[in-house]
């Protein structure tokens, strides 16, 4: 935490030359709307400028608790200079108090995700999906594989989450899938499980998948959707330093998934039809 307060001047400095970019960009290329995927550097002073983000309000660790005012009041003093701001979420939805408070410029436009629902027989019990940095990454792998053997699990599929590394499939591993494969893969498993990074759920709930969810140590964000999701009776989730994979799947068959969130849902094709029409 320390290594990141330090690196906030320059982390300010970024989003200041990245507004200059933008404002050269709008003006050499008659850009009429900027929509910025959480780069807090690309909005205009002369065209409307839309923020999506779900971090309207950041979590800090416990011992870190007493500076999350000051974070909060400068990441809402970047936000006011968007015209709106879009979280991808529903407004009953998971991200809970990491949007609150709901400024007047906040508007909701339901889970986005670059997958898509598919009629595919299922044809595993579980799909194990490794992410995030080292020496976690290795950690939760090594977990996994202790946790398989000891129950001796034979229905699954373990993604371990290195696209770096040269792609060596085996019977029931892989480094790493591509979005195609991998919407496939979580479509034809039964369960998944994983870390609980925003991505991820928002991909599980436009799927209705069960899952179960293990966040990656010391990642509040994390820490917190998975304590939201388990509350609101979504999905269990387990520490990592207590992952019991038997005790996991017994705990999950009382959590429902993400079937039943409302994926019709117009709240962005909504938003894009006012704002459009707002500045025609």
């Amino acid at each position: 935490m320390m290594i990141i307060l330090l690196q906030i001047p320059k982390f300010l400095w970024a989003i200041q030359r990245e507004h200059r970019q933008i404002e050269r960009i709008v003006k050499n290329e008659n850009i009429d709307l900027l929509i910025s995927d959480n780069r807090y550097g690309c909005w205009s002073s002369a065209v409307p400028s839309v923020l999506i983000t779900h971090q309207i309000y950041s979590l800090m660790s416990s011992s870190w608790k007493w500076i999350e005012g000051i974070i909060n009041y400068g990441n809402h003093q970047q936000i006011k200079k968007f015209n709106e701001c879009w979280v991808p979420d529903f407004p009953t939805g998971v991200t809970g108090k990491m949007t609150q408070p709901i400024l007047p410029k906040t508007k909701f436009i339901g889970m986005s995700s670059r997958f898509q629902k598919q009629i595919i027989p299922i044809k595993r019990e579980l799909l194990f999906l490794i992410s995030g940095p080292e020496p976690q990454r290795s950690i939760f792998e090594r977990k996994i594989k202790e946790e398989i053997k000891r129950i001796d699990c034979k229905s699954y599929f373990l993604v371990k989450g290195k696209p770096e590394i040269i792609n060596e499939a085996y019977e029931n591993e892989i480094n790493h899938l591509p979005a195609v494969e991998l919407n496939k893969a979580i479509e034809s498993s039964q369960c998944v499980i994983s870390r609980s990074g925003y991505t991820t759920i928002m991909d599980l709930c436009k799927l209705e998948k069960k899952a179960i969810f293990i966040p990656t140590p010391g990642q509040t964000e994390q820490e917190y959707l998975a304590e939201q999701l388990k509350a609101n009776g979504t999905a269990f989730y387990q520490n990592q330093n207590e992952f019991d994979l038997a005790m996991a799947l017994a705990e999950s068959k009382k959590y429902k998934g993400f079937d039943g969130y409302p994926l019709s849902s117009n709240l962005l094709a909504d938003a894009i039809d006012n704002l459009l029409k707002s500045n025609s």
